[in-house]
C-alpha cells in the first residue's frame, strides 16, 4: 500500500527570532522504513533543518532536497519560495521544517507487530530536541504516543539538555519500553565546541541532563560521534569525557571517527581551513576521496575507547552492543555509530 498523499502547507509556524521561521513540512508519513533509509532500524525525525548548525552534519542535503521539491511546484508558497533562495547552508540552519502532523501520522501507523523487534530512534537525521522543540513540542507529542503500546525498543539521539524536560514521561516509557537515550557530546571543551556547534547547549548543562534522566531512571549513555581526528580524538580528552559522562550517570558510551561525506565536506572543510590549517590540509590527505577514516585509524581509536572505558568503570561490550542495534554493515565498515539515510525518504 502507498503512503498517502503529503499534508501540510509550508505554512508559518513560528519566527522565533535569532533570524529563524519554522515552517510546516508537508508529509506523507513520519516512520521511515529501514528498506528506505539502508538503516538497521526505524527512523522517526519530527524536524527537518537544525538550528545548532554543526560544522560537521551530514544531514544537511535531505533538508536542501526538500526545500528544491516544494519550491519547484507550480504556485510553491512564498515561504518555501523565500527558503529556497538562501544559500542551503543558512537555510538549514534557518529555516526548520516541522512536521506538525507528526503525532497524528504516528498514531496511525505505530502497530507494534510492525517493527519486528527492530529499534525505532527518533532524532536519527537532526535534533528532536532542537529549540524549536521548545515551542512546538513535537518530540513530547510522539513520546506520547508510545504510552498506548508496550514492549517496543525506543532509542533517542539529541545534543540538547531539553532532553531532561522529559525525563519523568521518559521514565514512565521505560517502565512499558525498552528505552535508550543517546546523548551526544564531542568533548568538555566549550570554547572548542563553540566553534564546531555553534548553538548547542555547553557540555556542563549536557552532562546536566544526563544526571537528571538517570536520577529519574531513564537508560541513558554517551555517544561521542563524530570523534574528530586531531581536535576530539586524544587520549585526555576522551578520558576526561568518559569519566564525565560515567559520573552523571552515563551506563554506556557509544562513539566513531568522523565520516567525511559531501555534505560534511562542504562545512567542515572550510571550518578548518579557517580554524585549523594545518589540520585542514591533514584531512585532505587522510580522507582524500573516501568517506570514511583509514582502517588503521578506526582500529587504533576503538582500542583507545575500550581501554578509556574500562579505566573509567564503563563495560565496553555494552557499547558494542548498543552501536551494533543502531548501525547497518555499511555504517559498521566506516567506523560511524549513525549513518545517512541512503535516500531522500529518509528524513
Amino acid at each position: 500500500m502507498g503512503r498517502a498523499a503529503p499534508t501540510g502547507d509550508w505554512r508559518l509556524v513560528a519566527e522565533p527570532g535569532r533570524g529563524v521561521k519554522i515552517l510546516a513540512a508537508p508529509t506523507r508519513g513520519i516512520l521511515n522504513p529501514p528498506a528506505a533509509t539502508g538503516m538497521r532500524f526505524w527512523s522517526l525525525n519530527p524536524y527537518v533543518g537544525c538550528e545548532f548548525g554543526c560544522s560537521y552534519c551530514y544531514a544537511r542535503r535531505t533538508h536542501k532536497w526538500t526545500i528544491e521539491r516544494g519550491s519547484n511546484v507550480r504556485g510553491a508558497p512564498a515561504t518555501v519560495r523565500e527558503a529556497a533562495a538562501l544559500p542551503s547552508a543558512v537555510a538549514f540552519e534557518r529555516r526548520i521544517l516541522a512536521k506538525t502532523d507528526a503525532p497524528e501520522h504516528l498514531a496511525e501507523e505505530l502497530r507494534p507487530a510492525r517493527f519486528g523487534g527492530l529499534p525505532i530512534v527518533i532524532g536519527s537525521a537532526t535534533d528532536p530536541y532542537q529549540p524549536a522543540e521548545r515551542q512546538l513540542q513535537l518530540t513530547r507529542q510522539l513520546l506520547k504516543s508510545f504510552l498506548h503500546h508496550t514492549g517496543l525498543h525506543l532509542g533517542i539521539i539529541t545534543k540538547s539538555a531539553l532532553v531532561a524536560r522529559d525525563a519523568e514521561l521518559l521514565a514512565r516509557l521505560a517502565e512499558r519500553h525498552r528505552v535508550s537515550v543517546h546523548l551526544s557530546l564531542a568533548s568538555l571543551d566549550a570554547a572548542l565546541l563553540r566553534k564546531l556547534e555553534p548553538r548547542t547547549p555547553t557540555p556542563r548543562a549536557r552532562l546536566r541532563a544526563m544526571e537528571q534522566l538517570a536520577t529519574a531512571g531513564v537508560p541513558v549513555g554517551i555517544l561521542i560521534a563524530p570523534i574528530l581526528p586531531g581536535l576530539t580524538d586524544d587520549t585526555v580528552t576522551l578520558h576526561t569525557l568518559l569519566a564525565a559522562a560515567k559520573a552523571a550517570g552515563a551506563q554506556w558510551a557509544g562513539g566513531g571517527p568522523l565520516r567525511m561525506n559531501p555534505a560534511t565536506r562542504h562545512t567542515l572543510l572550510p571550518w578548518l581551513d579557517a580554524h585549523r590549517p594545518t589540520l585542514a590540509r591533514r584531512y585532505r590527505e587522510h580522507y582524500g576521496t573516501r568517506q570514511g577514516a583509514t582502517p588503521e585509524y578506526q582500529s587504533a581509536l576503538r582500542e583507545r575507547l575500550d581501554a578509556l572505558q574500562v579505566l573509567v568503570g564503563l563495560n565496553p561490550k555494552e557499547g558494542a552492543v548498543r552501536e551494533r542495534e543502531f548501525t547497518t554493515p555499511r555504517t559498521q565498515e566506516q567506523g560511524e555509530l549513525f549513518g545517512e539515510p541512503r535516500t531522500a525518504n529518509g528524513a
